[in-house]
């Protein structure tokens, strides 16, 4: 249960941080000038999203490694 609890909140934090980075990419491209910065955000937690969609199996292993110590 409390490893759920520290992945969900690792999962939501580094979400953030993809939102974030997202809106950054778009104004340091100055994209932001023809797209709202928010549509870089989202596309930043899609492509976040597919990344650990796509590797999952290897996710839950990282997270359960310390635990078969």
């Amino acid at each position: 249960m409390i490893l759920g609890i520290i992945g969900f909140v690792f999962f939501a934090s580094v979400g953030y941080f993809a939102y974030n980075i997202g809106q950054c990419i778009g104004v340091f491209t100055r994209l932001d000038k023809i797209i709202n910065k928010k549509v870089f955000g989202a596309l930043g937690v899609l492509i976040y999203f597919y990344l650990v969609y796509t590797n999952q199996e290897i996710l839950i292993t990282a997270l359960s490694r310390p635990l078969s110590l």
